[in-house]
């Protein structure tokens, strides 16, 4: 039988929901006496007393409710009030490393049971590196259905989910919101304007009341310059995440499931192109297929007078290659890089794989290939008009 609703709480919520936060803060005190497991409420508490400028009672209401929830195993809540408690007093003694040492807190004899939400980002650093990171950090509540960050808007920090869940919308080229993926807690987002041009990339919204830790790009920066190796745990995060977006706006990849798009990125290889190299020529035995990361490659076919013909130039997110492989013929055109750039490699042997896996995978990769095989020889033959026209003048 479920418990009865306590009064004390009603009477709370009802004086919130009118503004009257001194009633609030006397219904949900007496609340906490009569339950104190309820540590949501207490959390509460804190919130209230910190509103009417009672802050170091609000510290005090906070440090009992960050234990309860790390006693419990819950420690990404028991985090993120430790975070309140610095917003409050920066200087509170020890509450830093108090917040190191629920993320490495492990004990498995007591409290086998639990489930510890990790943050891999964390996870990766070593002690002096995380104490560094979670003295600069800040904390910030999102309430339900509000943006964290709305795609083209400036931003380059980086965000760690502490509690909660929220989504990631993109746009595709055409303009049409797809949904990435969902994120909660231990989830970290923000990457790509880190480590590119200082905006967001995607929309971001809390699908209920998610509290998040943020990361400034200069605060991550004086730290990677003390502590290198952050640099080599962010960037590994960094490119599992943009290989996982190209694949959902990949008119080709697009339909997969996030399991299956995991299971497909498995199986690319990166190479490094250097501007103005040759990846494949026209007439060569096909064997791979091509995703370009970043960079660019022009692709072009040589006309029956030798005359060259610009077929595409292909950018990041995009793929070529897999005529050849699929229709079993040469190579129809030259590929070169005409700057650095870097390709996912998947090899024959590979993709014939994927294509027994997932059927739907040849299906739209053929239906694709077959209107380029057509935009290629409409381009083909406009350009030997062209030349009989030049010849007749």
């Amino acid at each position: 039988m479920s418990s009865p609703r306590s009064p004390f709480k009603e009477e709370a919520q009802e004086a919130l929901a009118r503004g009257d936060l001194k009633k609030a803060l006397d219904g949900y005190q007496k609340h906490c006496l009569q339950e104190p497991e309820d540590i949501r409420s207490a959390v509460r508490v804190g919130e209230l007393l910190e509103k009417l400028g009672r802050r170091r009672e609000a510290i005090k209401a906070y440090q009992g409710a960050a234990e309860a929830y790390a006693e419990d195993g819950f420690l990404l809540q028991a985090i993120s009030l430790n975070k309140m408690i610095l917003r409050l007093d920066p200087s509170a003694r020890g509450i830093s490393d108090r917040i190191a040492q629920l993320y490495q807190e492990k004990n498995p004899e007591e409290k086998a049971a639990r489930k510890y939400p990790s943050i891999p980002l964390l996870c990766d650093l070593k002690d002096e590196e995380l104490r560094a990171l979670l003295q600069r950090a800040r904390v910030k509540i999102v309430p339900r259905d509000g943006f964290l960050c709305r795609e083209g808007e400036a931003g380059d920090s980086l965000f760690v989910i502490l509690r909660g869940e929220t989504e990631i919308w993109k746009k595709t080229p055409r303009g049409r919101e797809v949904r990435i993926r969902n994120l909660k807690e231990g989830d970290f987002l923000g990457e790509f304007g880190f480590f590119t041009d200082r905006k967001r990339h995607a929309t971001v919204r809390a699908l209920i009341e998610s509290e998040v830790m943020e990361l400034s790009k200069e605060e991550l920066e004086e730290m990677i310059r003390v502590h290198p190796r952050m640099k080599e745990v962010l960037e590994k995060f960094f490119r599992k995440r943009v290989l996982d977006t190209f694949f959902v706006l990949s008119p080709l990849f697009a339909p997969l499931t996030p399991e299956e798009r995991e299971e497909v990125f498995k199986r690319f290889r990166l190479k490094t192109i250097p501007a103005g190299k040759t990846i494949f020529r026209q007439g060569d035995p096909p064997d791979s297929l091509y995703l370009v990361k970043s960079g660019e490659v022009e692709l072009y076919a040589e006309g029956k007078a030798g005359q060259k013909v610009r077929v595409a130039l292909v950018r990041s997110g995009s793929f070529f290659g897999e005529v050849g492989i699929l229709f079993k013929r040469v190579r129809m055109a030259h590929a070169v890089a005409t700057r650095p750039t870097e390709l996912l490699e998947l090899i024959q042997e590979d993709l014939d794989g994927l294509f027994r896996q997932f059927p739907a995978l040849g299906a739209a990769l053929k239906e694709i290939s077959m209107e380029r095989i057509a935009r290629m020889g409409e381009l083909l033959s406009k350009n030997a008009v062209e030349r009989s026209k030049e010849a007749m003048v």
